[in-house]
């Protein structure tokens, strides 16, 4: 800092020698700039006695600081709705109490959760376990009905190897194939002649 001070009057006071005039009125700085060079050394200033302060460059904070005061912003604006709300809830409503099942009443299957925000998660996002269960048994019942075609379609497969009587029999690419057949053979006849003669 001292020395870039010291740089500007120096050019300053050149600038002032060389021309032949005194800048330093006409600029408002009084006798700050004069005709002659200055000293080669100038005042240093320390402040307060701790030493040299240094220019230290480092990364900016500035993206890091708006990160986080819109993280406690966003969380303190939906943390503070929900706490009052468990709060409200568990103050007024309170949890469920034991009590006996009436004749011909079937409860449901959120009505065996304790707790009210229980009860509510279990009636809005989860299924009756009656549901599941019969869910379950329907993929088990195609699955097994799969496997069965697949062992019927095996067995099948193989008593048409074994008895050769599949389908192919009756399909046109077997005389198609046949014919190609005869017409490469007699086309082999034909170079065999050939090269005899």
């Amino acid at each position: 800092m001292a020395a870039m001070s010291l740089l500007h009057r120096a050019s300053v006071s050149a600038v002032a020698a060389l021309s032949g005039r005194r800048l330093g009125t006409r600029l408002g700085f009084g006798g700050f700039l004069t005709r002659d060079f200055p000293k080669t050394v100038a005042p240093v200033r320390h402040s307060g006695d701790h030493g040299k302060r240094l220019f230290i460059i480092k990364p900016s904070g500035f993206y890091d600081k708006r990160f986080l005061k819109l993280l406690r912003f966003y969380i303190l604006l939906t943390g503070i709705p929900v706490v009052i709300g468990i709060t409200l809830i568990n103050v007024f409503i309170g949890e469920a109490e034991l009590a006996e099942i009436p004749e011909g009443y079937v409860p449901e299957h959120w009505e065996y959760f304790k707790h009210p925000i229980s009860r509510w998660i279990a009636r809005t996002f989860f299924d009756a376990p009656e549901k599941n269960y019969e869910r379950t048994m329907a993929i088990l019942q195609i699955e097994s009905e799969k496997a069965e075609l697949r062992l019927k379609e095996l067995e099948v497969r193989r008593l048409m190897r074994a008895r050769g009587d599949g389908p192919w029999f009756h399909t046109k690419y077997i005389v198609f194939r046949a014919q190609c057949d005869g017409v490469y053979r007699h086309g082999l006849e034909l170079n065999r002649l050939k090269t005899k003669s």
